[in-house]
């Protein structure tokens, strides 16, 4: 089954919400009115309709026994069971939980390495916290998760947004100071390959937990597979930056520089000559040659290649690149606009093409009604993708995301041009517990919750100040590990979750 996916009611209601979102930030960071008004002129001249015939229709997964499936569409958390308590129990298929360490919730995205998770933090979550800082959950013992420590630094308090990474060779952890949604200046290092449970501060000055600022801007950022460069990008202004981390104890900026209107995740192939940006307001991907930052010339430039966008979704987050029968491509997922995910073929990197779509029964232009109905109170997200992972990097059979509101979908992706979803867990959703999280996104980000009834039908009268948390965001990356995946949601904090009833042998 094919489909054509033309601009839309739900593009340009999705746009609306994104350019406010941008509007705010903006004003945060002291912009004028007239250079907001002018950018978003200059982001809508450049999207492009994307050429029809590409499938965005993806099976809904069989569930086995012990699952609790979904009572409506691929995807959804119906309104009757947002008001009827039914959300709080959950839905599950193919996918069971293992542990959970909720805590005080969790940021936008969080990191794992070993048997340990990181929960990012917002600037909000920092001034109302018993606990300020990246909590350290140790799952050793999944029966017993326990919080083994907090992270305070500059970098670790102030909001880590999307930056909170960690590279897996190295067992390096690391953040930039965010704010609210774009910041930067601080960089925080930490070793979390000799105790997980335990991180140390490798660049704190003396010996503190003080750390030297830079020229780094923060709202998103990646490591090179090779560990050694931390790429950090700011957003608002398409500012990017990268940092040499041979020496992690002293991160040195070894580029800078300003490569559009907005930037947003960082993909990097693996021997680092290329990098491929996200744009953060429209739908798309700017791929770069990165050749003379990877090998630290002097003087080092960007210099783009080409780009690719689509309007049948916005603010494109991050793009994953992987080779399936030596041939290249990238993942591409978007924010905004029920996007979804797209698989781009690179192979010409000259005019990349998308050759398959991803997107969940609620995503499809059809379902508008029931979304705004169901998400109207529930923050600024809505049934929308944010990050994806690849059990491989070469010939990949499965990937999993996390997806606001509709939890962590699996994927068996061994034939790209016929994926299938094999599993899910969408975890219980957290009402009336937002006082309790003030480290959730989620929970404790009013804007959110406030640009949602501005820029739907609700009107800003319907304001209340307070999500209705009838859903959580299950913003952050799940990690693959066997038949378990690691996950955080803002709301139910850390999860180990493990795949059965054959799900992992697709």
């Amino acid at each position: 089954m094919n489909e054509r996916d033309f601009p839309s009611e739900e593009s340009t209601r999705a746009f609306g919400r994104a350019a406010g979102e941008r509007r705010w930030v903006k004003a945060l960071a002291g912009a004028s009115a007239v250079g907001v008004a002018v950018s978003l002129a200059l982001v809508g001249q450049a999207a492009t309709a994307e050429a029809g015939g590409v499938s965005s229709v993806v099976p809904r997964a069989e569930c086995g026994p012990g699952s609790s499936p979904e009572t409506g569409l691929q995807g959804q958390v119906p309104l009757a069971d947002r008001r009827n308590g039914r959300s709080k129990q959950g839905y599950s298929c193919n996918l069971e939980l293992v542990s959970r360490f909720q805590g005080e919730g969790q940021g936008a995205v969080g990191a794992r390495y070993g048997t340990c998770q990181y929960l990012g933090t917002t600037l909000l979550g920092a001034l109302n916290s018993k606990k300020p800082g990246v909590q350290v959950v140790d799952m050793k013992n999944p029966k017993k998760p326990r919080l083994s420590t907090t992270l305070v630094s500059p970098a670790t308090t102030a909001g880590t947004w999307e930056t909170l990474k960690v590279h897996e060779g190295r067992g390096l952890l690391a953040a930039v100071s965010v704010g609210m949604l774009t910041g930067g200046f601080f960089v925080s290092v930490y070793d979390v390959k000799t105790d997980c449970a335990r991180p140390r501060l490798l660049n704190g000055i003396k010996g503190t937990s003080l750390t030297m600022p830079g020229a780094i801007p923060g709202h998103e950022a990646s490591w090179s597979p090779d560990g050694r460069t931390y790429w950090a990008a700011g957003n608002v202004g398409g500012t990017i930056a990268a940092l040499d981390m041979t020496d992690p104890r002293k991160p040195k900026v070894v580029y800078n520089g300003v490569i559009g209107l907005t930037d947003h995740g960082i993909g990097i192939r693996p021997d680092g000559d290329r990098i491929y940006v996200s744009n953060g307001l429209t739908g798309g991907v700017t791929l770069f040659d990165s050749t003379e930052i990877q090998q630290r010339r002097s003087h080092p430039r960007l210099r783009r290649i080409s780009e690719i966008t689509w309007s049948d979704g916005l603010a494109t987050q991050h793009a994953i690149p992987f080779t399936d029968r030596g041939r290249p491509y990238l993942m591409a997922v978007d924010e905004l606009g029920s996007g979804g995910a797209r698989i781009i073929d690179i192979a010409d990197e000259r005019k990349p093409r998308i050759i398959r779509k991803l997107k969940l029964e609620i995503n499809r232009p059809e379902h508008l009604a029931l979304r705004e109905a169901e998400l109207a109170k529930n923050g600024m997200f809505g049934y929308d993708s944010h990050y994806c992972t690849l059990d491989r990097g070469k010939d990949p059979e499965m990937m999993a995301c996390g997806w606001f509101q509709s939890g962590i979908r699996v994927f068996d992706i061994r034939d790209l041009r016929k994926p299938r979803e094999i599993a899910y867990y969408n975890p219980p959703a957290q009402a009336g517990m937002r006082d309790r999280l003030p480290q959730s996104a989620h929970a404790a980000f009013p804007v959110g919750a406030y640009l949602s009834d501005v820029l739907t039908e609700s009107g800003p009268s319907a304001y209340t100040g307070k999500p209705d948390m009838t859903a959580d965001w299950c913003s952050s990356p799940p990690f693959f590990d066997g038949n378990r995946l690691w996950v955080a949601c803002s709301d139910n904090g850390a999860l180990l979750l493990r795949l059965t009833n054959g799900a992992k042998r697709i």
